[in-house]
């Protein structure tokens, strides 16, 4: 089988674009394909999501709620307080930024990383730094730009 590398490649499989370094490329059926592990491209994403300096696009908002297996309803009342008719009109941005407070924003951020961190007092403390790093952070009114990472 052949196979090549390819320094940059976008992935758009989670609905949003993701810039993806040195990716494995195999020629299949005369077409060349990624060879990456979706799930993990998804775990780093959810993880690089809260830092990211632009405002959340729909797609996200979507990638989101579906990473944590949440209806509208359970995203809406648990995580953002507000109602699922909120959710949706946010996720049918697409690609664009949603109009969503920029407070709500903030928390669902937090709700991220508080998911996607274990209770030690290391990442707790890690915690408290990253609700600041979130807290501060101006966000841009432009487009999201593509996460940036490794092929896992």
């Amino acid at each position: 089988m052949k196979t090549k590398t390819l320094k940059n490649y976008s992935y758009d499989g989670l609905g949003f674009p993701i810039k993806l370094q040195n990716v494995t490329m195999l020629l299949v059926d005369g077409q060349w394909s990624p060879k990456i592990d979706v799930r993990k491209v998804a775990e780093n994403a959810i993880r690089e999501l809260p830092y990211q300096k632009e405002r959340l696009s729909g797609n996200q908002i979507k990638f989101i709620r579906t990473y944590f297996d949440m209806s509208l309803r359970e995203f809406a009342s648990q995580v953002v307080n507000e109602s699922h008719n909120a959710v949706a009109k946010w996720e049918k941005f697409g690609t664009e930024p949603t109009n969503m407070d920029e407070n709500i924003e903030s928390m669902l951020r937090l709700y991220i990383i508080d998911k996607e961190s274990t209770k030690t007092k290391k990442q707790a403390q890690e915690f408290i730094k990253s609700f600041r790093q979130i807290r501060e952070m101006s966000f841009l009114k432009k487009s999201p730009a593509p996460l940036l990472m490794n092929a896992v």
